[in-house]
């Protein structure tokens, strides 16, 4: 059982309680439908907290899963939809946080406010990202770990390329596999995360944001800026 993504069900099921007694109490419909579908998140997140840690490609499917079943339809709830994802990263602990304003730092898994704007920040449970080992962030190191987790690893892709002018980030994934082309039309997708992800533990970032996705003739381009370094 993964008691973080546990506790995190049980967390946005709180909240999604209190605010529908509150949407009910004032009249706000809207709120209702709110917390529809954080309970449907929340739900999701302890059904998926109790399947073992599965070998990658099948933990990455169901994770895939996880975020299109439960993810999208709280942050078009939540009038996310448009924000930007952006990875941050506190010791082991990887978040894909989702929010309007720029790559918020100081945030905890599950939905919050940062800046005034709410924020939806997801745990990132992909056990293989614990083999890569941290580098400077030399080209290099970086499209060594990328193609590590996605091609050798997970099998998500046949090739991964990478360009950078300093802090900025060009990814070039091609070959997509078949089981998980489907999720990229979505605004919650696995090659994103993962890409951010992967980068952000290789150049030991604390924060990575997604600038720019876009679909090519065999795969994606992904542009990432990477925020503070860790010392």
């Amino acid at each position: 059982m993964n008691q973080q993504l546990l506790v995190l069900g049980l967390n946005i099921l709180i909240i999604a309680g209190l605010i529908a007694v509150y949407g009910l109490a004032t009249g706000y419909n809207n709120l209702v439908g709110v917390a529809a579908s954080l309970g449907v998140l929340g739900g999701v997140f302890i059904v998926y907290s109790r399947i073992p840690r599965d070998p990658a490609v099948s933990s990455l499917l169901n994770y895939s899963k996880m975020l299109v079943e439960g993810v999208t339809s709280a942050i078009e709830d939540l009038d996310l939809l448009d924000a930007s994802l952006c990875i941050v990263t506190r010791g082991s602990e990887i978040l894909a946080v989702y929010s309007k304003i720029p790559c918020p730092t100081r945030v905890d898994p599950g939905l919050g406010f940062a800046g005034g704007s709410p924020y939806l920040a997801i745990p990132v449970n992909i056990p293989v990202l614990e083999l890569l080992e941290a580098s400077t962030g030399e080209l290099e190191s970086v499209e060594r770990a990328l193609r590590t987790i996605m091609v050798e690893e997970l099998s998500m892709a046949k090739e991964v390329g990478v360009s950078a002018t300093g802090s900025i980030y060009k990814v070039y994934v091609s070959g997509l596999a078949d089981a998980l082309k489907e999720y990229v039309k979505y605004p919650v997708d696995p090659y994103s995360i993962i890409v951010a992800s992967t980068l952000a533990r290789a150049a030991m970032a604390k924060s990575l944001k997604v600038i720019e996705k876009t679909p090519t003739l065999d795969g994606l381009s992904i542009t990432l800026g990477v925020g503070e370094v860790a010392g």
